[in-house]
């Protein structure tokens, strides 16, 4: 995700009171609450590590929570895997 688009959907859901943005994925891994409702906006290119295999590492880790994932770089293949 581009930094003007990651600026862009972090302005509007901080606008709502919507946000907490963790940009570490092992620290989401680290401080994910589990005590209300959450979702994790992701893309498919991290730093270090894709998207899919975060994914992956949070199921694995226990962490039960909704993913909407976000790119430019996606095809159906990805969509289905995700």
């Amino acid at each position: 995700m581009t930094i003007l688009v990651r600026e862009s959907i972090q302005g509007l859901l901080k606008s709502v009171g919507l946000l907490r943005s963790l940009r570490d994925t092992k620290r989401i891994l680290a401080q994910h609450e589990s005590d209300g409702p959450s979702c994790l906006v992701l893309d498919v290119r991290l730093p270090g590590v894709s998207g899919l295999d975060f994914q992956r590492e949070l199921a694995d880790a226990g962490v039960r929570i909704p993913i909407i994932f976000i790119t430019g770089h996606g095809d159906i293949p990805m969509t289905v895997k995700a």
